[in-house]
């Protein structure tokens, strides 16, 4: 059997959007004869306020905060590779702030979202507002801000590692500790893999996992990268 791995921002429905009502629930259909992974950036609940209870409550195992917070069949959460800043760490993430050029920033105290076993750093709303979200991509694409950020970040602090999350933001973890660590708790040396991710350029948060995938022996991993959005996954999976 084909085990099948979905990120869900950008895959399973729209970035920073909910999942649309009919791909939902063709998507319970689809998954309810299949063993199935989530591999997110984001928490639990808020998983579940983007695809709906179903999805995340019926994976194999579910993999939320890059693989951090990890939930079996058992249902009791395992807690792995969590971390607090430093002092010269958490001074970097507010000089970056400070001097951004974006001129919708919010307040500083809100910028950082701490998971488990990662941060999130974004200098875009966490509302949701989809015009803020948007006006914040045009800004990041005018100055590669979040690029800047990772590759500072990554340069400067040997022990964290940043990637691209989504289309504003910023995942940051222990180095090793992202999404590439789930496939050795996933893969049995047997089965085909088939991940669908969309953040799988040199900073995306799918990269590690993509890599791991694509170099399974004997061909048996495959990725799918998704680029328009929840539409195209749903096409994919009508031809598996």
């Amino acid at each position: 059997m084909t085990k099948y791995i979905f990120d869900v921002d950008g895959v399973l429905c729209d970035t920073g959007q909910h999942i649309d009502p009919e791909f939902a629930e063709y998507f319970e259909s689809w998954t309810k004869d299949k063993e199935y992974y989530l591999v997110t950036g984001s928490h639990k609940d808020k998983t579940i306020s983007q695809i709906g209870r179903g999805p995340v409550e019926n994976q194999t195992i579910g993999f939320h905060c890059m693989g951090n917070a990890i939930y079996p069949p058992s249902g009791k959460e395992v807690l792995i590779n969590e971390f607090e800043f430093t002092k010269d760490e958490l001074q970097h993430l507010k000089q970056f702030w400070n001097i951004s050029k974006y001129d919708q920033k919010p307040e500083f105290k809100t910028v950082i979202e701490q998971r488990h076993g990662s941060y999130n750093y974004s200098l875009a709303t966490r509302s949701g507002d989809r015009e803020l979200r948007s006006r914040y991509m045009v800004h990041d694409r005018l100055y590669a801000e979040r690029e800047n950020f990772i590759i500072q970040l990554n340069e400067n602090f040997p022990r964290l590692e940043a990637y691209a999350g989504g289309s504003v933001s910023i995942d940051i973890c222990l180095r090793g500790a992202n999404k590439g660590q789930v496939l050795g708790l996933i893969d049995d040396d047997k089965e085909d893999i088939v991940f669908f991710c969309d953040q799988y350029g040199k900073y995306g948060i799918d990269t590690p996992l993509v890599t791991k995938v694509e170099f399974l022996p004997r061909k048996r991993g495959h990725t799918y990268k998704i680029d328009e959005g929840f539409n195209q996954t749903w096409e994919i999976l009508k031809t598996l």
